[in-house]
């Protein structure tokens, strides 16, 4: 496709193909939102699960868009934006209207499953159509102002769902109205289904540029694997991972009583609208390479945590997300055998470091000793205990659960 046919019919950012998209796009992310908050309160208080149970219902969807995400891309080729996006919208439309009145453990994760495949082709559809629809020369400001749709909907979405729960929640058991927020997300996700419907931007292209979405003719592994996407999507994966540690935001709140959890992802939300504000104008003007290394830079020291007693914690995983991210950099850099060597250099250490760790644990005469008391008597006899045996206690670090 010529930059100037495309140039001619999407002369701006905010064109009606771009606001259409983004609109679908932000209804997809708000049924996402919705289940994150609500179905482990449902799962945990309303079926009397364990949270080991409700982390199961992360891992159903999890599989279900991975192993969608390897057609996905093949099928919004092969048939077409339009039908994927209503196909992925319905698909979620459908999972969320079952997930309200699922009591069993089975359903639910079958459910979970089927919301993933639709999330799979949903978000790479609109993801595609958003890049599609954008001026070339603003492609890195568009598509920061269209991710805006994840940190919006972040922010919005918990709120939303537990005021959602506490409608009508006095005549349903429990205190708790887990129904009517999957009812509203399952709305939501028709709306977005109409959306799509109304995304004609294709025959427009095609129009003007017959080669423009020239339909794949039989099933090549470039069809799945790109080494130019290699890069973003060791990127997306760890800040996905990073960021997964949210779901269980509203359990934990919930479980030390906080009753302003949603200041949380507002919080999180003005940081990232203001500086997607503040970067977008600037981003088509920096190397990409440039931005992924300050990415994996922030991702990274993120994942260093201070204890009470400022013990620095968590080096481990930040070496383990830089080196990672360099054989990513290098596998987009086309040095492949560098990147051999450094995946074999890694695999080692986390295969024989464990090994040695234990072994010079197993020297040492200090050791750690982890208790769960019910009330801090206990803590007072259990180091009069440890003197009476002559043992020296270093360091005693409480955590309330």
């Amino acid at each position: 496709m010529e930059k100037g046919s495309k140039t001619e019919l999407f002369s701006g950012i905010w064109n009606s193909s771009f606001v259409r998209v983004l609109i679908y796009a932000i209804l997809c992310q708000f049924t996402m939102s919705i289940t994150n908050t609500v179905l482990p309160l449902y799962v945990i208080n309303g079926l009397g699960m364990s949270a080991a149970q409700s982390g199961l219902l992360g891992t159903a969807f999890t599989i279900g868009s991975v192993c969608c995400r390897f057609v996905a891309g093949y099928i919004c080729d092969r048939f077409g934006r339009r039908f994927t996006l209503v196909l992925g919208a319905g698909i979620v439309a459908l999972a969320l209207f079952m997930l309200g009145f699922q009591a069993t453990l089975i359903m639910l994760l079958v459910f979970k499953v089927i919301q993933g495949i639709g999330h799979a082709l949903n978000s790479t559809t609109s993801n595609a159509v958003a890049a599609e629809v954008l001026p070339r020369d603003k492609v890195g400001q568009g598509i920061g102002y269209y991710s805006l749709h994840s940190m919006l909907t972040n922010a919005i979405g918990p709120t939303l769902s537990l005021a959602l729960m506490g409608v009508g929640a006095a005549a349903v058991s429990g205190g708790q109205n887990y129904l009517l927020p999957m009812l509203v997300g399952g709305g939501m996700g028709v709306a977005a289904l109409l959306i799509g419907l109304s995304m004609k931007y294709e025959k427009k292209l095609k129009a003007q540029n017959p080669g423009a979405f020239r339909r794949p003719q039989g099933i090549h592994v470039t069809d799945f694997v790109d080494r130019r996407a290699l890069l973003p999507a060791v990127m997306m994966f760890f800040t996905s991972f990073a960021s997964g540690a949210g779901v269980y935001m509203i359990v934990f709140a919930n479980d030390y009583g906080f009753a302003s959890v949603g200041i949380y992802y507002v919080i999180n939300a003005v940081v990232s609208v203001g500086f997607r504000f503040l970067l977008g104008s600037k981003l088509d003007a920096i190397k990409p390479r440039t931005v992924a290394v300050i990415a994996i830079a922030i991702i990274s020291s993120n994942s260093i945590l201070y204890s009470s007693k400022n013990q620095i914690k968590g080096l481990t995983t930040s070496v383990a997300l830089w080196a990672c991210s360099i054989i990513g950099l290098t596998i987009g850099a086309g040095l492949y055998t560098v990147s051999v060597i450094g995946y074999a250099a890694l695999m080692c250490c986390l295969a024989l470091f464990p090994t040695f760790e234990i072994d010079l644990k197993n020297r040492s005469n200090h050791f750690e000793i982890h208790l769960e008391l019910k009330n801090r008597e206990d803590l007072q006899r259990f180091i009069t205990t440890m003197r009476t045996l002559g043992l020296k206690i270093d360091d005693i670090e409480a955590n309330p659960a």
